[in-house]
């Protein structure tokens, strides 16, 4: 893996163009959620610490913005739950002080439960936490959270942040065909976002490799029709269609391909063989497969990447 944690700007269905910002090592997670888009979690946590001090955050942070590049927001996520980091705040404070680019987060939301992280988020401009269950039986089913996490102490916790923070929060409903993917279920999520109280709720679905192979993506229509029973703040998350501001590299796909065709390779040692960071890999990686260049396997419960024999990618 690259020890770069600034990566970007990629393009967001949600962000425009995100600068993202790893504040944790690779899968340091809270949830183990079946839809992952890098891969299961080895082993769930809740412990908060400096795992990667501010300073070093930062200053990554500030040569990158050196450069010249212009993004549409800067974004704490990445490879794992942002606010396991005990420095989130010292992070925001000082991206706000250096650049008035937005400052937002991606978190999957279980730690808002915790007073200190509430008040640790509240000088971000938007918070984007993840809300995929309305009951704790769909909460272990998708989330797979921590053993100590339950559904309602979680949920309750997003409820306790709306009070105090001032800014925008976007939740994301990831929905999965089988298991919350029915009227009565979203029913039953209108009911706590009704609580939780939005500024927009984003629905989305499968639309990469996940971690387990029996997630099923929802058609467009039937994330519409859920649209409508959640009310005038939920909307499908948009194909991505900004066009591009920064320059990107020419050859990494054809780097890529040449290293798949040598083996399978999981997320991991592309960005260690490329020196990229995964979510910039992921992008050069959808339309590949969209296009049948590579296939995804799922071996020891690792997503692997490999290059598609030529006859088989004919015949497909």
């Amino acid at each position: 893996m690259t020890d770069n944690l600034i990566y970007g700007p990629v393009p967001s269905r949600r962000l425009g163009f995100s600068l993202g910002v790893d504040l944790v090592p690779y899968k340091i997670c809270s949830y183990n959620c079946i839809y992952c888009q890098i891969g299961p979690t080895p082993e769930t946590t809740i412990e908060r610490k400096p795992y990667i001090s501010s300073e070093k955050i930062l200053s990554q942070l500030f040569d990158r913005l050196k450069e010249g590049i212009k993004p549409d927001y800067i974004t704490l996520g990445g490879s794992g739950e942002p606010t396991l980091n005990s420095g989130i705040s010292d992070v925001i404070k000082g991206i706000k002080s250096y650049t008035d680019v937005p400052v937002t987060v991606l978190t999957n939301g279980s730690l808002l439960m915790n007073e200190e992280v509430r008040k640790d988020l509240c000088r971000a401009d938007v918070v984007l936490p993840s809300f995929d269950a309305c009951d704790e039986s769909t909460y272990l089913k998708i989330n797979r959270p921590h053993s100590s996490f339950v559904f309602e102490e979680m949920a309750n916790g997003l409820i306790e942040f709306r009070k105090i923070y001032p800014g925008e929060i976007w939740l994301e409903i990831f929905i999965v065909e089988g298991i919350n993917a029915t009227e009565s279920m979203i029913k039953k999520f209108k009911q706590w976002t009704d609580r939780i109280n939005p500024d927009k709720i984003h629905l989305n679905t499968a639309v990469r490799p996940t971690a387990e192979t029996y997630v099923y993506s929802v058609p467009e229509e039937k994330l519409a029709y859920f649209c409508e029973i959640l009310g005038k703040k939920a909307e499908v998350i948009a194909p991505f269609k900004k066009e591009a501001k920064n320059k990107k590299m020419s050859d990494t796909g054809n780097e890529l391909l040449s290293m798949l065709s040598r083996r399978p390779c999981t997320l991991a040692d592309i960005s260690a063989g490329l020196g990229l960071h995964q979510h910039e890999i992921l992008k050069y990686v959808e339309p590949m497969i969209t296009d049948k260049h590579i296939e995804v396997l799922h071996i020891n419960g690792k997503m692997f990447y490999q290059k598609k024999d030529k006859t088989t990618a004919d015949q497909s």
